[in-house]
């Protein structure tokens, strides 16, 4: 009986407490911590950040501090890795006729998995980039109206191997499906014939076809930048596709390759070479049907051991990609829309086609 009273009297008290709470005001409690979500940290980033980390360990780099960048993310590798980009600058108007006066620079890395020092070079430049964004001073100065994006990692199935290789996990070089004008005619005779079925050279069963490449296509697309550099090893170059200084009476080019060779001699006296272009490829598609000027870096190596060195040798170099302005010295084909390749990235793909 006893017990039943206990009860009784705990189920008032609780009852009059909970009236109590709701009537009574109380302090609002502090403000939550933004989900990871808001600052670009999803759960599959994060376990892409987790890889990298062990990666850039057994290269014995410095921490990647990858967790510590905002990413975008919007289409995976055929192995589901998240294929990801980085902003430096303002893009807020993105959509408005302001961001047309914004000098844009894609920066990307990683294109093979094989060539491991690119990879460390893209972290490289962002923790430059991130201090120099962080300057008032350099963003009033050389670095207004600048924006740049970066994609440190483009083929992360490849890299992550215990053995990287150079192409994708369905076995297709990533700087062959690029769909280019002669893709059709040419890129799977060339590869058949003069190239004997190389398997580093697959350029797939048809253009546009890997994830790898949809992404850069309309990473492309999106922010139709001035200026891409696609950074390599080893062949130790500097190859420059896209306007010439003879086109348009001499106007179109001429600043862009002004940037070239500032590049190697800021690079002392890098190597530049013309280097030919392929059926497939990013300098082929970017550089010579959209007129958009595609510098290829060759590092000497892919030896993780250089890696730094290879940041010091170019860390100038750089800083002058991003702060030389192209927009009002270049007429860039205007953008093309192909019924094979999916929208912008970031915006939802052609009804049909495969986000991946």
């Amino acid at each position: 009986m006893k017990a039943r009273h206990v009860l009784i009297l705990f189920s008032m008290l609780c009852t009059f407490s909970a009236s109590h709470a709701q009537s009574t005001p109380t302090a609002p409690a502090p403000a939550a911590a933004p989900p990871a979500t808001e600052l670009g940290m999803t759960p599959a980033i994060k376990n892409y950040c987790d890889k990298l980390e062990k990666s850039f360990k057994r290269y014995g780099w410095d921490k990647s501090e990858c967790e510590t960048f905002k990413w975008s993310h919007y289409r995976n590798s055929v192995l589901g890795d998240p294929l990801m980009w980085t902003v430096f600058g303002d893009v807020s108007d993105e959509e408005q006729p302001s961001f047309k006066d914004k000098d844009v620079t894609i920066v990307m890395c990683g294109v093979h998995g094989d060539e491991i020092t690119p990879v460390k070079f893209c972290f490289d430049l962002m923790y430059y980039l991130r201090e120099a964004y962080s300057n008032p001073d350099k963003l009033k100065g050389e670095f207004h109206n600048k924006v740049v994006l970066v994609s440190p990692l483009v083929n992360p199935d490849s890299y992550f191997k215990a053995r990287p290789t150079r192409v994708n996990a369905r076995g297709v070089d990533p700087n062959r499906n690029f769909p280019t004008a002669d893709w059709q005619k040419e890129a799977r005779k060339i590869w058949l014939t003069k190239l004997r079925r190389d398997k580093r050279k697959n350029p797939g069963e048809r253009p546009n076809s890997e994830p790898e490449v949809v992404f850069q296509v309309n990473l492309i697309k999106r922010y139709n930048p001035d200026k891409i550099v696609s950074v390599h090893s080893p062949l130790t170059l500097l190859d420059y596709d896209g306007p010439s200084i003879a086109a348009n009476n001499g106007l179109d080019g001429v600043k862009a390759h002004e940037l070239l060779n500032q590049m190697s001699k800021d690079a002392s006296g890098y190597n530049i070479k013309d280097y030919p272009f392929f059926p497939g490829s990013l300098g082929n598609w970017a550089g010579q049907e959209r007129n958009i000027p595609t510098y290829t870096l060759e590092l000497p190596s892919a030896d993780p051991r250089k890696s730094n060195e290879y940041w010091k040798l170019f860390e100038s170099a750089m800083h002058k990609v991003i702060v030389h302005s192209l927009r009002q010295d270049l007429a860039k084909a205007p953008g093309v829309t192909d019924t094979h390749e999916p929208g912008k990235e970031g915006v939802p793909a052609i009804p049909g086609t495969s986000a991946n």
